[in-house]
Parts: structure tokens; C-alpha cells; sequence
């Protein structure tokens, strides 16, 4: 195997794909990244067996080949090579890679390819497509919400449901659950109910686009998703388990109806925090004002007041950790947001402004 690649080119692809190299482990080749040179391309992958991030980068192909080669000493190598074309070099008699550039030559020990993990199988996978744009968003409204208990492995994914031309997800860590939609292409009429680990998602939300143009192709397995982003894949082992039916616990009815402004509310919030103990605060709704007050006898007394764009129904109050409403505030893009209670002891529902393809249900503190 022998290569030219730009050191820009091959510094950026190591980046997204080494988040994938397995940290703990004890199989050291996955510690690595695997290389193959084939038809004027760089393909590297990086896994630990339960995510995968696969990328492509242009390369000049002298001579084809592979080598697993270790993340750590070779991402950081190459991260402070000056720009400008690198050449690498694979001796297979030893399963060593030369690079060189300018005068320097650096020579690092890696693994025969042939141990590394490969690509699962995607015959008769269930494949739908969707913009890059529109699984940000859905990804962003959902992972936050899941959960970290290892004992209860499958409330750490997101459950995601294909019927038709939509795909929902849900995620909850049983004090509150965040609930989106999005319409996908779905040609096939394929439909099924998986869940994926909240780590994966967060690892394809790093990768995607605002670009509504740009599609995912997102394939499912018996066991592993894929996604398809062009240039690169994540791909994701599912999470097994009866993910509990948590929609039918959302209330239907709300007494108290309020529309509040987003970026204002936030704002109070935060501040709040910073008195608050433990971020436990009293949220008053009343129809010309809402409040947040709480006090924390050594260090001081919260007061926030903010205008009520509308309300309806009956004023109330209800203490919240503030973390949790922070969490749906900051990943919501619309600048009012609605805030709907059935009782000071019932979970709050909070949603956008005119929407309700994506839905936040909250328990409330009762000890305020």
C-alpha cells in the first residue's frame, strides 16, 4: 500500500472517524483505525463493536492495500504535520506505515487488516430516506431526554417507529420524555420499531447538515442500523428490550394553557440556577405574568417576572428542576413555546408554539 493524501484531508477525516476507536476495550486492535486504499479513495473506520464510523477521503492511489494502524499515536501525528501532501507506505512484512513530508519521516507499528472487524451485512435491510436537516432536528428533540441507569439498558436509546411516510422517536429516563416526528421517503412501505443508543445518535447529529438538499439513507438490520450520509456511515448495533409504552402517560387535558417567550424564559432560568439549590425552582403562571422564585436560605431569594403572550384556564403554582426545562428550552427553535399543566403534582407538557410535532413531558418537583 502506498498513498499521497493532503494533510488537511486525512487530519479531518481521522477526527470524525477516531471518535468511534474503542477506549476500554481489551482487545488492542480495536484500538486502532483501519485503512484501505482502493480506487483513488482513503477509506478509515474506527470501532468498538457497538458503534461504527466509517469515511472516505481522496486520496492518489500508487499502490492499493490495508492496515490497521493505532488511533492514538496516529491521529496525533498527523494532526501536527504542516499542510500539504503526506506520503504513506505499508511494509506488510513487519505491518509498519512510513509517512513522510518535507524532510521528516516518521515510522509507526500497526495490525494486519485482516483482524480487524468487518462491515456488516445489509441484505434485505429496511431502508428509508430523509434530509440530512429534518434527522438533526428529530435527533436533537429526542437523544437529550434518554436515559443513563446501565440496569435498564434499552431506556439509554431512543425508540424510533417507521409506519408509512413518518418516523417518530421517543426517549425518556423516566422523569421526562421528549417525543418528535419527521417525515421521511419510505418507497418500500417498510415499518418497524427499533432502539438505538443515545451515543450513536449523538455521534450522527454531530455529522449532519442544516442542508435540507443533503439525504440520509438510513438502512435496518435485525441487529444494526446504518446511516448514509455520502462521504461517510455510522453504523450502530440496536439495543435490546420492551421499551415501555410511555406516550399513553401523557394527560390529555390541560387546565392551564399559557404561550411564553423562549429566549427570555431561558434567560431567567439560567440565572436562576445560580441561587437555586439544586436548580429547584417555583414557576407561578398567572394570566398577565409568569414568576420563578426560589430560595436558598445561605446564599439568597430568586425573583424573576416575565410577561404571558396568552393564556388560558387557571393560574397555578409548580416547582421544576430547572435543568430539565433548560434541556427542551435550548434544543427549541421557535421563539414562543407552550407550557401546559393539569395540576401542580401532574407532568407538565411543553411544546412549540404552533406545533406539535415535537412534545416535552415533565414531572414536577412536590416538595416546593
Amino acid at each position: 500500500m502506498k498513498i499521497l493524501i493532503s494533510q488537511e484531508g486525512l487530519n479531518a477525516t481521522l477526527a470524525t472517524v477516531a471518535r468511534a476507536v474503542s477506549t476500554k476495550n481489551t482487545i488492542p486492535i480495536l484500538s486502532g483505525v483501519y485503512l484501505s486504499a482502493r480506487d483513488g479513495a482513503l477509506t478509515i473506520r474506527a470501532t468498538d463493536l457497538e458503534l461504527a464510523i466509517e469515511a472516505f477521503t481522496p486520496c492518489e492511489v500508487i499502490s492499493e492495500g490495508e492496515i490497521v494502524l493505532p488511533a492514538r499515536y496516529f491521529a496525533d501525528l498527523i494532526r501536527r504535520i504542516p499542510y500539504g501532501n503526506i506520503e504513506l507506505s505499508v511494509d506488510y512484512q513487519n505491518y509498519v506505515a512510513s509517512l513522510r513530508w518535507g524532510r521528516s519521516q516518521y515510522v509507526i507499528h500497526g495490525f494486519s487488516a485482516e483482524q480487524f472487524p468487518s462491515v456488516p451485512d445489509i441484505a434485505g435491510a429496511s431502508v428509508f430516506t430523509v434530509s440530512q436537516s429534518l434527522l438533526r432536528d428529530l435527533l436533537r428533540q429526542t437523544t437529550f431526554a434518554a436515559g443513563h441507569d446501565e440496569s435498564k439498558p434499552w431506556l439509554t436509546g431512543v425508540l424510533f417507529k417507521l409506519r408509512e411516510n413518518k418516523i417518530t422517536g421517543t426517549a425518556t429516563d423516566s422523569v421526562r420524555i421528549a417525543h418528535a416526528e419527521s417525515a421521511v421517503e419510505n418507497p418500500s412501505d417498510h415499518a418497524f420499531s427499533i432502539i438505538i443508543p443515545s451515543r450513536s445518535l449523538n455521534e450522527v447529529t454531530r455529522l449532519l447538515t442544516g442542508d435540507e438538499e443533503s439525504q440520509v439513507r438510513v438502512s435496518v438490520t435485525a441487529n444494526q442500523v446504518f446511516f448514509d450520509l455520502g462521504n461517510m456511515r455510522v453504523i450502530s448495533r440496536l439495543l435490546e428490550g420492551q421499551y415501555p409504552d410511555v406516550m399513553r402517560l401523557v394527560p390529555q387535558s390541560y387546565p392551564t394553557d399559557a404561550v411564553l417567550p423562549r429566549a427570555e424564559f431561558m434567560e431567567a432560568l439560567e440565572r436562576a440556577t445560580l441561587i437555586a439549590r439544586d436548580g429547584a425552582v417555583k414557576i407561578s403562571i398567572q394570566p398577565e405574568k409568569v414568576t420563578i422564585t426560589s430560595n436558598t436560605p445561605e446564599v439568597g431569594h430568586v425573583y424573576e417576572e416575565l410577561a404571558v403572550a396568552s393564556m388560558t384556564g387557571d393560574p397555578i403554582d409548580i416547582g421544576f428542576n430547572a435543568k430539565y426545562l433548560l434541556d427542551f428550552l435550548k434544543v427549541l427553535e421557535t421563539s414562543e413555546f407552550r407550557f401546559q399543566c393539569s395540576g401542580s403534582r401532574n407532568p407538565a407538557r411543553l411544546q412549540p408554539a404552533g406545533s406539535s410535532q415535537f412534545l416535552y413531558v415533565v414531572l414536577p418537583l412536590i416538595t416546593l
